[in-house]
């Protein structure tokens, strides 16, 4: 015995159009099943997102408002070279300086 009936092909929504069928939804007003029906979203589906919406929301409430750019991440190698070429400038400046002293008192 074979199976006839055909499957239905899940369909792929991006974040964008879940988003919009959840903010459709919450309209008081709104007719959810027949909401559901017309993007094939299965009713256990929009349980599911306005979890993961409620989840998401309260996570980036409870993160504390940081201006500015974030960190970036720095290679070991990139940092231990440019740490060697501040060492290398900050001799190369002490140097210089203790030269121009030298040359303050051959002058006065």
């Amino acid at each position: 015995m074979e199976n006839t009936t055909p499957k239905k092909e899940k369909i792929k929504l991006s974040p964008e159009e879940l988003f919009d069928i959840y903010l459709e939804c919450m309209n008081p007003q709104a007719q959810i099943k027949s909401i559901l029906e017309r993007h094939g979203v299965k009713p256990w589906d929009y349980a599911l997102i306005k979890k993961r919406i409620k989840d998401a929301s309260i996570e980036a409430l409870a993160q504390p408002n940081k201006k500015g750019r974030r960190p970036k991440l720095v290679l070991a190698d990139l940092y231990q070279r440019t740490l060697k070429e501040l060492q290398d400038t900050k001799d190369a400046l002490v140097a210089i300086g203790h030269e121009f002293s030298l040359l303050k008192k051959r002058v006065s």
